[in-house]
């Protein structure tokens, strides 16, 4: 799951844990959508299998996969109660937040309460990413109801393999989507699983019906949306993903999965309630034959677009790992009290990394913006403690320290991803890749195979060569600084962390919102340093006549942060105080001293020039 602004993470597999059953043994439950016990709040009526012990615990989730913290959807349950076949009510009582310990447990028959939705609850530190949650929402203009079932339910200790039947009453226009199997009708769905596991692994949104299905790399990909002001289209959606799975289908030589579904919601920034605005949070969760989207809506179609592209590429590509290559820590995940694989490079860094590998492979972006994308993850990294093993800190990932270190999964993890390849590809003088590593550990394990944690990196240098395990030891296991320079080197990139240069810019300038005003003002500014002698506090009305709010933002400010691409000058209309007045400015040159520099040799030799076409070359 990736969170920040734009937030990326994996869901539960379908596990290989056998547990006995005999027939008739299965969980079957109802909700019903239309007879909401208050707003945002539904009822939850779970009919149990037998239970041989004398005393049960029911458990809500803890942790859930992908998440990398601890999320506690007990907190949401209210007014549970336990009965037995006679409808009398069993004793019970609750440990902590997400444990409901049963009496007399044989009699067990049915357990009913209230769930609160999540992203509705106070936006605080224990806010749930809106991704992981849910929501009910059964206003008239957007009616919708996000379903991440590990925050509607939970399964008995000792019981979590079994079948799970849910049943789902609703609005005869309101349209289920989900990864799911389902059988429907005009009121009422009912969604299948063999197991807690693959139950909690495939989310549902339910809203007015905008879909688009289509076929890419022998995949069947559906996509819905919801969109609280119209303004965003599953078919403009689709148009945007369709490109990006057809290249999938090249990368992977086949789509691992049979069909794909992307569930998204895009609020208005404005003004939705659901919006966290304390961290502005957006981004997605990732699921085995699924992803969940909170997105922004924007006015542009280009940035939309880009948005888009960018966190689907990365959920996509959850479906090499963890779907088809992942540990048993994963693969028979505890949701009450997890242990975290050490492998985090590889889930998410490599995951990162193939996201943007695949598009400059594909032509959709260019080695020009992927060795941005790549300077970029350098600096992000940068802001993290250095001197940790990368793999303790996966191991480890819900303690302190630890867990303020996750979000460098997605800039380290990327980057070790990207020297590992260069390094995989020059020992194996371009014979083997990074992407040919994990074909080959997808064809060995595959979807219901874990391997066991400590093998990996093991069986990669096997499949690789001896060299590899250096690499592994001194940088992934091992806490020295990553070579970024040696290894960039080899295909004709010079990087440093400090370089003189001159380049063309506005000068120094800056922006924040204000929420209360919903307004720019400019920030960390001086008259002197800035082409249009800009003041902090500053109000950016408009840039070249157009008016500038939230949705437009990013169209009209960037360019004014960024290295211009021409010389032209740009108009604002600044406020400052009561008065309005224009300022025009153009790019100066300066002399600055850039850190994190990353840019091609204007020399390179032959053989990295080589290597990097290997690399990046574009392919199909």
């Amino acid at each position: 799951m990736k969170l920040t602004l734009f937030g990326a993470g994996f869901g539960a597999l379908v596990s290989l844990a056998a547990q006995a059953q005999s027939p008739g043994n299965s969980y079957r439950i109802s909700v019903n959508t239309q007879a909401a016990a208050s707003a945002d709040q539904l009822r939850i009526v779970v009919n149990t299998p037998p239970v041989r012990e004398e005393q049960v615990t029911y458990v809500m989730p803890s942790v859930i996969p992908g998440s990398y913290s601890k999320k506690d959807y007990g907190r949401f349950v209210q007014n549970f109660a336990a009965y037995d076949d006679k409808g009398k009510k069993l004793k019970f009582r609750r440990e902590g937040q997400n444990l409901f310990v049963i009496d007399k447990a044989q009699k067990l028959r049915r357990l009913e309460y209230t769930v609160d939705d999540t992203w509705d609850a106070k936006q605080d530190e224990g806010y749930i990413f809106q991704p992981g949650g849910t929501n009910f929402d059964a206003s008239p203009r957007h009616p919708n109801y996000v379903l991440n079932h590990y925050g509607l339910y939970g399964y008995l200790e000792g019981y979590k393999m079994l079948p799970y039947e849910v049943k789902v009453q609703h609005a005869p226009e309101l349209y289920a989507a989900t990864g799911l199997p389902a059988s429907r009708t005009s009121t009422e769905d009912t969604f299948t699983a063999d197991s807690y596991v693959t139950l909690a692994d495939g989310p549902i949104l339910y809203s007015k019906a905008d879909t688009v299905s289509f076929v890419a790399g022998g995949a069947r990909i559906g996509v819905a949306v919801v969109s609280e002001t119209g303004k965003v289209r599953a078919r403009q959606v689709a148009e945007t993903v369709r490109p990006m799975a057809e290249a999938l289908g090249r990368f992977f030589g086949q789509m691992p999965v049979p069909r794909y579904q992307f569930l998204m919601y895009f609020p208005d920034y404005q003004t939705s309630t659901v919006v966290n605005r304390q961290t502005g949070g957006f981004g997605a969760m990732e699921h085995s034959y699924s992803s969940v989207y909170f997105l922004p809506e924007r006015d542009d179609p280009t940035a939309m677009n880009e948005m888009v592209r960018e966190v689907a590429s990365h959920e996509f590509l959850h479906m090499l790992a963890p779907l088809n290559i992942h540990s048993r820590e994963i693969g028979e995940f505890d949701f009450r009290d997890p242990k975290m694989s050490q492998h985090l490079w590889l889930y998410e860094g490599v995951t990162e990394y193939f996201a943007h590998l695949m598009q400059v492979q594909a032509g959709l972006t260019t080695e020009e913006q992927f060795r941005k994308t790549m300077r970029e993850k350098v600096q992000d990294a940068s802001k993290y403690p250095t001197g940790v093993s990368f793999t303790e800190m996966s191991r480890r990932i819900l303690e302190k320290p630890y867990d303020a270190m996750y979000e460098n999964v997605y800039k380290k993890g990327a980057l070790i991803g990207l020297l590992l390849d260069i390094r995989i590809q020059e020992l194996t003088k371009g014979q083997k890749s990074l992407r040919d590593v994990l074909l080959a550990l997808r064809q060995k394990y595959g979807p219901t195979r874990s391997f066991e944690d400590a093998q990996l990196i093991p069986e990669v240098v096997a499949l690789t060569h001896p060299q590899v395990q250096e690499f592994f030891d001194r940088y992934v296991i091992g806490t020295e600084a990553l070579p970024l320079q040696e290894y960039l080197s080899k295909i004709g990139w010079n990087y440093a962390d400090r370089a003189p240069a001159k380049v063309k810019a506005f000068g120094q300038i800056g922006f924040a919102y204000d929420e209360k005003k919903q307004e720019f003002k400019a920030v960390n500014v001086k008259p002197e340093t800035n082409a249009f002698g800009l003041q902090p506090g500053d109000v950016i009305v408009a840039v070249d006549g157009r008016p500038v709010s939230m949705q437009n933002a990013e169209l009209l400010l960037r360019p004014l942060v960024d290295e211009p691409t021409s010389d032209a000058a740009v108009r604002l209309t600044v406020r400052r105080g009561t008065a309005t007045a224009e300022a025009e400015g153009k790019p100066r040159e300066y002399d600055v001293e850039i850190p994190f520099y990353l840019a091609p040799s204007a020399t390179p030799t032959p053989e990295q020039l080589a290597l990097r076409q290997q690399l990046l070359g574009k392919r199909g």
